[in-house]
């Protein structure tokens, strides 16, 4: 799986969040760099800790983590381009988007997330699909290559997009490169706006991307596309993430990797037994309904469910019987002979 986030917490996989956060607490406090300064690989075991709790605190990116062994399904970044160990620290202990405990200049600021709703047929998930989609998106201006029209150097940060400040913290007051008010951290000061985007650096575009769904999604899943969302004026983008939705099938019912399905046998099929031909999701097969079968009765047939990373499903038949609507006399009788 790679990195052991639940080890590097000391916490167990049923882990409650109330015991999480205690234990991310405890083991930041210990390895911040600011109480470890003569220890130099106390800021990667503090990214470490950092990086684990981002991972187990969030239920999309745990369960992600959990079956495929990273935090966006695809064994890649699980933070994507814009994470910063920082996120997580000041929501425990206070300081805003533009303060670095580290002393380094603030991060880029990234764009917002666009999320779309995708759906898919059963036959679809059974195989795997290549998908394009149409949506909307803030792009970088083309017009000004995304600065927002003709700027000068801010004089207040002299270019630098931060200033010096002071932050309090339980480890006492610290140095902290915080946004300069004067040009919200941009380094420049527009002199002149964009005729086309009027400083905003971005403009709305219609956008297609194309993408593969593997098989097997499950419905509620996300695929995450970086870099596919909204941009920001000299930040990175957003992303765009891809909500799963399955359309209902109008004969089989999918239970995780299984598919369910109901067949409809006559009294003379279920007393003395029957080959029957039924429908699959990748064509017809043959199945023996054994002599004496009862109502309600389920067959398993094997490697004709979902195939989902290493495991397969099978189709689970579930046998009923077919009343006839109408009957002659003479039907009725013998029915009545037979005393069933």
């Amino acid at each position: 799986m790679g990195k052991d986030y639940y080890s590097t917490l000391g916490v167990d996989k049923n882990v409650d969040d109330k015991t999480l956060k205690k234990a991310y607490r405890k083991l930041s406090k210990k390895y911040h760099p600011d109480v470890n300064k003569d220890n130099p690989q106390a800021e990667e075991k503090f990214k470490e800790i950092a990086e684990a709790y981002d991972v187990l605190s969030d239920p999309q990116k745990k369960q992600n983590y959990d079956n495929f062994g990273s935090a966006d399904g695809r064994g890649g970044n699980p933070f994507g381009d814009g994470f910063d160990v920082n996120d997580i620290f000041e929501s425990f202990f206070g300081g805003n988007n533009n303060q670095n405990p580290f002393g380094r200049r603030s991060r880029q600021q990234k764009g917002g997330d666009i999320r779309v709703k995708v759906k898919l047929t059963l036959e679809e998930v059974f195989s795997g699909v290549h998908k394009k989609i149409k949506y909307r998106r803030n792009k970088s201006c083309g017009e000004c290559n995304g600065s927002g029209g003709d700027s000068s150097r801010c004089v207040t940060c002299a270019g630098r997009g931060v200033v010096v400040g002071v932050q309090n913290t339980p480890f006492g007051r610290i140095k902290t490169n915080v946004s300069c008010p004067k040009c919200n951290g941009n380094g420049e000061i527009i002199t002149k706006s964009c005729k086309s985007c009027g400083t905003q650096g971005v403009k709305l575009n219609e956008e297609l991307v194309e993408f593969d769904i593997p098989k097997g999604i499950m419905e509620g899943e996300q695929l995450i596309i970086r870099g596919k969302g909204n941009s920001v004026k000299k930040g990175i983008n957003g992303d765009l993430i891809i909500n799963i939705v399955e359309v209902p099938h109008e004969l089989f019912n999918r239970k995780n990797i299984d598919i369910h399905q109901r067949i409809y046998l006559t009294y003379k099929e279920l007393i003395l037994g029957t080959p029957k031909e039924i429908k699959t999701i990748d064509g017809l097969i043959r199945i023996t309904i054994k002599e004496g079968t009862d109502v309600g009765h389920v067959l398993r047939v094997p490697g004709k469910g979902i195939k989902r990373n290493n495991q397969q499903g099978d189709m689970m038949v579930e046998v009923w019987l077919e009343i006839p609507k109408e009957l002659s006399e003479e039907e009725k009788v013998k029915i009545e002979e037979l005393n069933i």
